[in-house]
């Protein structure tokens, strides 16, 4: 296990949170139903917090992604700057998720966490965008479907499918 296989475990919890929360509890907010606003505010706290080990995990596998010789290391870098400006969102809006869930009675603050996050949830689908263009390649060590010159369905690189 390597860091780079750590990141792509956990990049994915603060993306999926933010986005889906800040659209339930937008939702909530729209229909007047505070449980949905509730919801959405906790699917946000718990983003905020995954965002860092997402965040760091990224750091340590951005040095290994960018030595390889078939990724750009600007690609590498542009992605790092994006996730470094959706870090913050981030975490200020699970840091208010945590407040407003501790006052439940406050639909000022939780609207304000939903309008964070949907700035969140921008950013980090904006970052996540930008790092879709890394390749993600097993070791040469390690033979199987994922290794350099074929794809995952098995079939050899250059070829087309039958």
């Amino acid at each position: 296990m390597n860091w780079e296989y750590l990141h792509l475990v956990t990049h994915s919890f603060p993306i999926v949170l933010s986005m889906t929360g800040a659209g339930v509890g937008l939702v909530g907010w729209g229909t007047g139903r505070p449980e949905l606003e509730r919801w959405g505010v906790l699917a946000l706290l718990v983003g905020g917090a995954f965002v860092v080990p997402a965040y760091f995990t990224g750091l340590a596998a951005a040095d290994v992604a960018a030595e390889r010789t078939f990724v750009r290391p600007s690609v590498v870098q542009d992605h790092r700057f994006a996730a470094t400006w959706a870090m913050v969102p981030l975490l200020l809006a699970g840091a208010l998720a945590g407040f407003s869930l501790y006052d439940r009675e406050d639909a000022r603050l939780r609207r304000f966490v939903l309008l964070v996050g949907l700035v969140a949830a921008g950013a980090a689908g904006y970052a996540a965008y930008l790092g879709s263009g890394i390749e993600h390649r097993a070791p040469a060590s390690d033979a199987g479907a994922d290794a350099p010159g074929q794809d995952p369905a098995g079939r050899h690189a250059g070829r087309a499918p039958a």
